[in-house]
């Protein structure tokens, strides 16, 4: 009986932490942290099997790609922006916008996580429109810099939820293949 109570908390554990792990992947998806709650996930599985399978140089690792991802994540409506045609202000204000439309969203929205992502491409987008507008007084070369800090957004979102895929994959890999 013992040893089926133990195989049991044994199974009951790997449920949880890989629950844990796809809601991680999904709090990427919708532009919060979710890697570094793979992390500490990934901590605690290492603490309880003596770092037998997730090693301290792998969640060091982990760490790296995360902090990668977290770069991706703030600079790629910049990034989008100044493809558009944006100019440092721009940038500034895609990135600026796509905090604070993040934080609206947030709060205004009735559905609170989906609202900060809506809210961080719209503030994106906006953020290069409004600043290009006031400098140029072109629609369109406004309209061109806020779609570039959008889809640079929307782009840096996707490789943010790669880089945690590949976490996930290799936490599989070192946990049941190694």
């Amino acid at each position: 009986m013992q040893g089926f109570l133990i195989a049991s908390g044994v199974v009951a554990g790997h449920c949880l932490f890989w629950a844990g792990q796809a809601v991680s992947l999904a709090l990427i998806a919708v532009g919060l942290p979710g890697t570094w709650g793979m992390i500490a996930l990934a901590l605690v599985f290492a603490l309880c099997t003596g770092f037998a399978k997730i090693t301290a140089w792998g969640l060091l690792g982990m760490c790296v790609a995360a902090g990668v991802g977290e770069a991706i994540d703030l600079l790629g409506g910049m990034a989008g922006a100044r493809y558009g045609g944006a100019s440092k202000w721009g940038m500034a204000a895609a990135l600026a916008g796509g905090l604070a439309g993040a934080v609206a969203g947030t709060v205004l929205l009735p559905a609170p996580i989906i609202g900060s992502l809506i809210g961080a491409f719209a503030g994106c987008f906006l953020g290069a429109f409004i600043v290009e507008y006031h400098r140029a007084r072109n629609a369109q070369e406004a309209m061109k810099a806020g779609l570039g800090a959008f889809l640079g957004r929307v782009v840096a979102i996707l490789a943010k939820v790669s880089i945690g895929a590949g976490m996930i994959v290799w936490m599989a890999w070192r946990i049941y293949l190694a």
